[in-house]
């Protein structure tokens, strides 16, 4: 049997879709208290997608009508090909500063 290199399986498991992989990945990122995560440090699994297909997976996520608790307060932030998450109830920013981050 030939196994696979973690970089091969990375790349296989980047190019797959998987239903609800992002409330998923979302719901993780709620519960574990953080403020504010790097995702593709975070889930391997999708540092191999572009930054956009992430960024827009969890951006949907985010309105799906069963979104996990809390999503409304998720910011996903897409900068030089990272994207990060947020959690803006934790965090304390300066006024107009949410609505101006892209």
């Amino acid at each position: 049997m030939a196994g696979m290199s973690p970089e091969e399986i990375l790349q296989i498991l980047g190019q797959s879709r998987t239903k609800g992989e992002y409330a998923g990945y979302l719901k993780t990122f709620l519960d574990s208290g953080e403020a504010g995560v790097a995702v593709n440090d975070t889930w391997p699994a999708l540092s191999q997608k572009k930054a956009t297909t992430v960024k827009q997976g969890f951006e949907n996520a985010k309105d799906k009508k069963d979104a996990p608790e809390g999503a409304e307060n998720v910011k996903v932030v897409k900068s030089n090909e990272q994207v990060y998450l947020f959690n803006l109830s934790l965090v304390e920013l300066p006024a107009g500063m949410v609505e101006d981050a892209s």
